[in-house]
């Protein structure tokens, strides 16, 4: 994409447009002639972040699901690195899972079940379907984005790294990665946020498991989110919080593949239930298989 033609979707990148500040840069929300409303990252340090700038072309511009944030374009223009991917009108998970005290922003339990799927949806078939066989490797709620109906996407790509140890390419070895085991550690983490607002480590501080050893889901009960007691969700939340606990586990090898969490995730929620108040949301979750890629679906 033309950088004058983003400056102006951008009024010249002011300050006021903008919507959020990371380690790469800043993000603007900008609007097209034609009325297509942006997200438009641009980078401080073309220099220092240029391999996340190409993991997240190389990604992004070649992946499609309905739970990943598509790349609609990108510009190189001398020293500028600017990356364009369509704005999401409800933001960050994160935004909503720790509100400021002025806004009044409670995510149902629907949809937190909705937003658990979606992710583990979307990293089942990143690890195991997808041609590239990617690891996120920064799975956190600031980088799952929420667009109108609550239906997460992933972002923030640029620490992602390849699962094809026998393929290098040109892109030498520091792009590739055994397993993907620390996805699954960090999906945990995000459900533990989703049902308590805290994370794993936060919680292990107040109670009596201890950080190395193997996490009893018991101990995380009466950590359940206050907006959920009462609700009669209560159960549901305690067996998200096993498989949570299965996620954490201290050793890689302990932990199960996305595959299988997945799987475990949609046998309880799965038709029927309801997975968003909006009904045009709901959804029937298809389950894959470990063992056999021909049974791989694209959901």
């Amino acid at each position: 994409m033309k950088f004058e033609e983003l400056n102006d979707a951008k009024d010249g990148f002011s300050i006021n447009n903008a919507i959020g500040f990371g380690k790469m840069g800043i993000m603007y929300k900008g609007t097209l002639a034609n009325g297509w409303h942006l997200a438009i990252k641009k980078l401080t340090d073309s220099q220092q972040f240029g391999r996340q700038v190409l993991i997240e072309i190389r990604i992004l511009g070649k992946l499609r699901h309905r739970n990943i944030v598509p790349l609609l374009g990108f510009c190189i223009d001398n020293d500028e690195r600017i990356l364009v991917y369509p704005y999401f009108s409800n933001g960050r998970l994160s935004k909503w899972l720790h509100p400021l005290e002025t806004e009044a922003m409670i995510l149902t339990w629907p949809q937190r079940i909705n937003i658990a799927l979606g992710v583990a949806r979307a990293l089942s078939w990143l690890h195991h379907l997808c041609n590239l066989h990617v690891v996120h490797l920064n799975i956190c709620s600031r980088s799952i984005l929420l667009d109108k109906n609550f239906e997460p996407k992933l972002s923030n790509f640029g620490d992602a790294k390849f699962l094809n140890p026998n393929n290098h390419e040109s892109l030498g070895m520091s792009f590739y990665i055994k397993d993907g085991k620390k996805d699954v550690y960090d999906f945990g983490n995000v459900i533990f946020e989703l049902v308590t607002g805290k994370l794993y480590e936060e919680l292990v501080e107040n109670s009596c498991n201890n950080a190395n050893l193997s996490p009893n889901p018991s101990s995380f009960y009466s950590a359940i989110d206050k907006f959920i007691i009462g609700e009669g969700f209560e159960s549901e939340a305690f067996m998200l919080i096993k498989i949570a606990c299965e996620c954490v586990q201290p050793f890689p090898e302990q932990r199960p593949t996305m595959v299988q969490v997945y799987n475990k995730m949609s046998s309880l929620w799965e038709e029927g239930h309801e997975l968003c108040g909006d009904s045009n949301t709901s959804t029937r979750s298809e389950s894959f298989s470990a063992t056999d890629r021909d049974e791989f679906v694209e959901l």
